[in-house]
């Protein structure tokens, strides 16, 4: 039977840490991307006589139902989201399991080796473009082949002028 792997994805996520403060971030974050989501408290009652310490949670309204993210869950913002789920909350053993840090730096040295590869590309673009346009140049004062030249003699040197204004070896120096 053929094996598979997951393909990696990059997630934005955020652990609630159990406090107010933390949650109108996490809150406010999954607003901003057009979810809803509430702070709830298991027992209002008790909430307010005992001065908050009982459980809150965050809910996460879905298709699946409503998902609710305890302390300590983390919430993921979903990869590829539907209108019905954008979020999620994930228990931190299984997120820990799942997921690893993003290392931005080698994506950040990785973009820089490759600007610096197209910009060598494009440097080197530019001589051939500048060689080129020399011998044209150079075509233009000579003007047409001389008479009794044979024409397809004279076309295979210009072929043989170009071929090396591409394409110069390394011995022969470069014109600008």
């Amino acid at each position: 039977m053929p094996k598979y792997r997951k393909k990696p994805v990059e997630i934005e996520a955020e652990q609630w840490d159990g406090t107010a403060e933390s949650a109108t971030r996490i809150i406010d974050w999954i607003l901003s991307h057009g979810s809803t989501a509430t702070y709830t408290c298991s027992n209002p009652d008790r909430c307010a006589a005992t001065d908050g310490d009982t459980p809150h949670s965050i809910s996460i309204p879905t298709l699946e139902g409503t998902m609710r993210a305890d302390l300590g869950d983390w919430i993921i913002r979903e990869p590829f989201p539907t209108d019905d789920r954008k979020f999620y909350p994930c228990k931190p053993d299984i997120f820990a399991a799942t997921y690893e840090p993003a290392d931005n730096t080698s994506d950040t040295a990785e973009l820089e080796k490759t600007a610096r590869v197209f910009a060598a590309l494009h440097h080197s673009a530019e001589d051939d473009v500048a060689r080129v346009i020399n011998l044209y140049e150079r075509w233009e004062k000579a003007g047409p082949p001389p008479l009794g030249t044979s024409i397809a003699r004279w076309w295979d040197a210009r072929l043989v002028e170009l071929h090396d204004a591409i394409r110069p070896s390394a011995d022969q120096p470069k014109e600008q």
